[in-house]
């Protein structure tokens, strides 16, 4: 059950009013219908009214991958490409903020590619597809890509290399259909693991492709986020990345 409709399961499941439903939870009347009126509830009310209505909450931390992270970030370093997305990351962006310390422009800029990074790591994106092959055979990659028929854009290494950021990371290809890609790279990868992946087909958000660039057929991701997404495929391309970031800037 989507735990945003569990205050209405709870009315309707237990065909109470809101005086004996505020009884059987423990709740005071003023919080409940507060709830019961869509504002967000505290995790503790909200696991009294799951088993006020017969269920319970099972909750799981799990690696966060979020695209609206790296908007955050694109948005704050006044990348105007993202600009279409921006009020959607209006929540990441006062995140960013409460996680970057105060410091030189160019280290709060390195700070935030860094925080988004982690925060948006195309690697643990639920529906990613991780393989292993030749990820460095890029002509094989154009022609998947092209052929999906989709969007789609190289991050990871092929990125890193076109700006001769040395890193040993797998590829990224964004796209909206990783298993489409799949079925065509079928014949050139088996399937991986993920951490022991050459290549990890992606599920992309639009804003991935924002500023995106070709170079001899090559779509490449813009240059921000290359980098953003090189923080979130291990130590080694992080380190590269912000390496080469700290130079620039």
């Amino acid at each position: 059950m989507d735990l945003q409709q569990l205050p209405t399961r709870a009315r309707q499941a237990t065909l109470l009013g809101a005086t004996e439903l505020a009884a059987r939870t423990g709740l005071s009347r003023p919080t409940l219908y507060r709830v019961l009126g869509g504002r967000p509830p505290r995790i503790d009310d909200l696991r009294e009214l799951a088993l006020a209505c017969g269920f319970d909450i099972d909750a799981a931390l799990i690696p966060v991958s979020d695209p609206l992270a790296a908007v955050a970030a694109r948005a704050a370093l006044g990348d105007p490409d993202v600009a279409e997305w921006s009020d959607s990351a209006t929540a990441w962006r006062e995140r960013l903020q409460r996680y970057v310390a105060a410091g030189s422009e160019a280290d709060v800029q390195v700070a935030l590619i860094d925080e988004a990074g982690r925060a948006s790591a195309p690697a643990q994106r639920e529906g990613s597809i991780h393989l292993r092959g030749d990820a460095r055979y890029v002509d094989r990659l154009v022609s998947a890509g092209s052929a999906s028929g989709d969007d789609w854009a190289l991050s990871g290494w092929a990125a890193l290399d076109a700006m001769e950021i040395d890193a040993d990371a797998p590829t990224i290809l964004w796209t909206p259909e990783p298993r489409r890609v799949a079925q065509l790279l079928a014949d050139s990868f088996r399937p991986g693991l993920a951490g022991l992946s050459d290549l990890i087909l992606t599920p992309a958000h639009p804003s991935v492709f924002a500023g995106a660039l070709e170079i001899d057929s090559v779509r490449l991701v813009a240059p921000i986020q290359a980098h953003i997404d090189a923080v979130g495929l291990g130590e080694a391309p992080r380190s590269a990345a912000l390496a080469h970031l700290r130079r620039e800037r």
